[in-house]
């Protein structure tokens, strides 16, 4: 207790004083904080940590991302030896700053720590930190597992008796949000401080409010002392290693690695210097009538058409008056779309006739045109070189529909058909199986994609599985609802090459503010059909709605048709079909800040009915982090372990990496159970994915890229 009140006292009591501020660090639970205790600190906006922390028999995987300025979010997954098993337990953590640390007072921040989960790990807080030279100290007040050491009566049981009793134990399967339990229940106070005492040592004290009581019952330690010290070691700006005493009986270690999707590792990307703005004074005057010259016309789209293609853009279409030019173009190789027309728009500079004044280029994705961006000629040759040239070509640049645009004048000219593919290597994961919680596969991929005419597209994978650390039986689900996900791991152990997907889709304009987009074939992994979808997006705005339906039927597990076999304990069983029509509405909405959201209302794959909530942050060099829950008619308890659908999503840019412009993206998703409530089928290419790139509202968030 003298240290707590030691440093509430410097905590609430110092005013005035002003420091550089000192480097966040994470303690043992993957947060921003002290060694077990939080803090009130956040970490730098979208900061993305991975932390793995060891201490006795328990081990914690951590993965935490600062989803805004005051927000902090993390998924955690550990391994709890118990006295007569190995519990693996998955838990969320949210923690908000209240207010902002000043000279006069402290950063107040409030948490909610294992909210979702079986509850080992539940606790809340309120924590205050201040900045004081190259020390920050940390008081707080914890409940639930935070409010187990010397605790006491709860101070909002002033406000109702209702906060002075907590339920044991957690609500049926788990993963429930147990909002009747937060702040309730005995309450106990923590504290400490850190020390930068140089660039990479920062030394540690706490007194700990969690009195550890389900690890001293299993015998993991004795627990001698609250008080902690820990010593923590920047081998770089983005490793954290740091070594931590605790209770006075144990050694723990812990390791964080950072990353920020702001900021690439490498800097930035190295792109292709751009072809010089040319302008018309120096430029090749065109004699009287030239549209009516074929050959000029003709020499025009064969100079463009290679020099695009060195800068990873295809010409679709190129219609000409005497003074509009017109061109349709797919950008294959830039994040940014208004970089690819920004380079488009340079090199129509250089070879246009003088009498062109006005110039549009139409960004096409995947044979959809979602926008034509119109801007007068001379505003090109006015703003190339200015300070602030990319706001002054938005102001005067226009975008409009291009669904009435004709994107036919160059197809003659030997645009389609086309074929491509690529060949490499492939890793796939699977993730908290309690029987193997790491599934790694190592094999090989090969895709193709051949297009014979605009908007219609065939693809395909092929995948041979090389090595892999999977169990030699599979695990079988326990779920008492048709499996239309939880035996994923029987798809995952075919011997030979797996056709993951073989698909024909045909994407249209069906008038303006709609896109449509036919899809059939082996539609993913698990599922063959029918699919087809509508899409009302205007061009200039934040909303959409879209319809979806699709009537599939499960694929077999060694991929190679539609007849799937069920699955007994014993291994492959006798053969048995699944089919269903599944579909939403949904809608989608674009925040500031790189917020998007979208909602799903409609049948899932267990013909199960509900709706799906997805928030995602995403940043104009094309990562994207986000979260999903679903909730369906299915019970907490029919749906099984985890109660409802949720999960992490992951979009990295190869670009990022490499520092090379590319549009190769990896997704991942961490799903801490995989069932069947609440299934979504796992389409590629939705619509409103393909087309809100070239809308205003993505093109005005990256139009610094203009001139790049």
């Amino acid at each position: 207790m003298k240290l707590f009140c030691a440093v509430l006292s410097g905590v609430l009591c110092i005013g005035h004083i002003s420091f550089a501020e000192p480097r966040v660090t994470y303690n043992s639970f993957g947060l921003p904080g002290l060694i077990d205790m939080p803090s009130a600190q956040s970490a730098p906006d979208a900061e993305l940590s991975f932390s793995i922390s060891q201490s006795g028999k328990s081990l914690r995987n951590t993965l935490t991302f600062q989803i805004a300025p005051r927000l902090t979010g993390a998924f955690r997954y550990s391994s709890i030896e118990t006295t007569s098993q190995t519990l693996f337990d998955r838990s969320f953590d949210l923690r908000y700053r209240l207010l902002d640390e000043t000279d006069r007072r402290p950063a107040l921040a409030v948490g909610l720590q294992d909210f979702i989960g079986t509850g080992v790990y539940s606790g809340e807080y309120v924590a205050a930190s201040k900045r004081l030279g190259p020390v920050v100290a940390t008081a707080g007040i914890g409940w639930g597992r935070l409010g187990s050491h010397n605790s006491f009566d709860n101070p909002l049981g002033a406000i109702s008796s209702r906060f002075d009793t907590r339920d044991a134990g957690y609500t049926g399967t788990g993963g429930r949000i147990e909002a009747a339990r937060w702040f309730r229940g005995p309450a106990a106070l923590f504290a400490g401080v850190s020390w930068q005492m140089s660039d990479r040592v920062t030394l540690k004290a706490e007194y700990s409010s969690d009195a550890y009581t389900q690890e001293v019952a299993a015998g993991h330690f004795v627990y001698r002392s609250p008080v902690n010290l820990a010593v923590d070691y920047q081998i770089k700006p983005t490793v954290q290693l740091t070594a931590y005493a605790q209770h006075g009986d144990e050694i723990g270690i812990l390791a964080s690695l950072t990353s920020n999707p702001k900021h690439s590792p490498g800097g930035a990307t190295r792109d292709p210097a751009p072809m010089p703005v040319l302008p018309r004074a120096k430029a090749q005057v065109a004699p009287a009538g030239w549209l009516e010259i074929p050959s000029l016309r003709s020499a025009l789209i064969t100079a463009l058409t290679p020099v695009l293609q060195q800068d990873g853009i295809q010409l679709i279409g190129l219609s000409l008056t005497d003074t509009i030019a017109i061109a349709t173009i797919e950008n294959h190789r830039y994040q940014s779309q208004p970089q690819a027309i920004g380079h488009v728009a340079r090199l129509l500079s250089n070879l246009l006739p003088t009498s062109v004044d006005t110039i549009a280029v139409v960004p096409m994705v995947k044979g959809i045109a979602g926008s034509q961006v119109i801007f007068p000629r001379n505003a090109l040759e006015a703003h190339e070189a200015t300070a602030t040239g990319a706001a002054d070509m938005r102001a005067v640049t226009v975008v409009t529909d291009a669904a009435a645009t004709d994107h036919k004048a160059a197809a003659a000219e030997g645009v389609y058909p086309q074929f491509s593919w690529s060949f490499g290597p492939d890793t796939t994961a699977s993730l908290f199986d309690p029987d193997n919680p790491v599934a790694l596969s190592f094999g090989a991929k090969l895709t193709a994609e051949w297009v014979p005419a605009r908007g219609v597209y065939v693809t395909g994978t092929l995948r041979q599985n090389i090595v892999d650390n999977y169990k030699s039986t599979p695990r079988y689900s326990n779920s008492i609802i048709t499996h239309v996900r939880s035996d994923s791991t029987f798809y995952d152990r075919a011997s030979g090459p797996v056709l993951r997907d073989l698909t024909a889709n045909y994407r249209f304009r069906p008038g303006t503010n709609l896109y449509g987009q036919f899809s059939v074939g082996y539609l993913e992994r698990m599922y063959g059909g029918l699919s087809a979808e509508l899409l009302w997006k205007p061009v200039d705005s934040k909303f959409g709605l879209g319809f979806e339906v699709s009537a599939v039927r499960q694929r077999s597990f060694d991929g190679l048709g539609f007849a799937p076999l069920t699955v007994t304990t014993a291994g492959l069983g006798a053969p048995r079909s699944y089919d269903t029509i599944t579909g939403h509405f949904s809608g989608y909405y674009a925040f500031d800040n790189g917020l998007h959201a979208q909602v799903n209302v409609g049948r899932y794959l267990a013909k199960d009915w509900g709706v799906s909530l997805r928030l995602n942050r995403e940043f104009n060099n094309g990562w994207k982090v986000g979260a999903y829950a679903t909730l369906t008619n299915i019970s907490f308890d029919d749906f099984g372990e985890g109660s409802f659908d949720k999960g992490i999503v992951m979009k990295i840019p190869t670009s990022w990496g490499i520092g090379r412009p590319s549009r190769a993206k990896r997704s991942v998703v961490i799903r801490p159970l995989l069932r069947d409530g609440g299934a979504k089928l796992d389409l590629s290419d939705r619509l409103y994915d393909l087309v809100r790139d070239t809308h205003v509202p993505q093109l005005e968030a990256q139009w610094g890229r203009f001139w790049r």
